[in-house]
């Protein structure tokens, strides 16, 4: 069994210098789900100009795991799903957009469609883990555990009574977050969007404080 590197990872605010790391983590490979939908350079060249763009992450909310002086993990958490640009910046980017996914376009945008299908309304009271993603390479030890723990420390400093996060069904990163103590508590599955991505649906986990 690989050793845990929980206990040598150090944990900081991300910044701008991160970004490229960052989304090669996020995106290189990317999820399952967007990847069928998409094609796999598609979906990753899609999700590396959402992180560029500020679209993905809030850098304020955004910590990372370091190990020997290099960015393996992400976590963007406490603030709630909405969009992170301007107005003017989302028009910026909507050519941009447009671009990468050339003839997928209209599959994107149905894909996007169906995905608000299986998403769940914004917890109010709830500390939100919105994104979470350690390096392909040094997953299962320990990393995405440290991170959770910190997102614990700072909810439970914020007053939180609760967390909360949302994943797809099929995610085996679920077996991380139950481990950490979260629960799944509903679950929304779509036909039509399982077609279209491999994936049934998604669960939002929640785990009380």
């Amino acid at each position: 069994m690989d050793q845990s590197l929980s206990d040598v990872v150090a944990l900081r605010q991300a910044i701008k210098a991160d970004l490229l790391v960052i989304s090669r983590i996020m995106n290189y490979p990317p999820e399952p789900p967007t990847a069928t939908l998409l094609g796999v350079e598609r979906a990753s060249r899609l999700g590396d100009l959402l992180v560029r763009s500020g679209v993905s992450i809030a850098l304020a909310r955004t910590t990372v795991a370091i190990l020997d002086g290099a960015v393996v993990g992400v976590m963007d958490c406490g603030s709630q799903y909405a969009i992170r640009m301007s107005a003017a910046g989302l028009l910026q980017l909507i050519p941009r957009a447009v671009a990468v996914l050339g003839p997928a376009l209209p599959r994107g945008l149905c894909g996007m469609w169906l995905r608000q299908r299986v998403q769940f309304a914004p917890m109010s009271d709830a500390f939100l883990v919105a994104e979470l993603y350690v390096d392909e390479q040094l997953r299962n030890r320990g990393i995405g555990g440290r991170l959770l723990q910190h997102a614990e420390d700072l909810a439970r400093r914020g007053g939180f009574r609760r967390m909360c996060l949302e994943t797809g069904i099929t995610n085996p990163a679920r077996r991380l977050y139950e481990r950490a103590g979260f629960r799944t508590v509903a679950t929304k599955e779509n036909s039509r969007y399982e077609q279209m991505t491999g994936s049934p649906g998604r669960v939002l986990i929640v785990k009380d404080l």
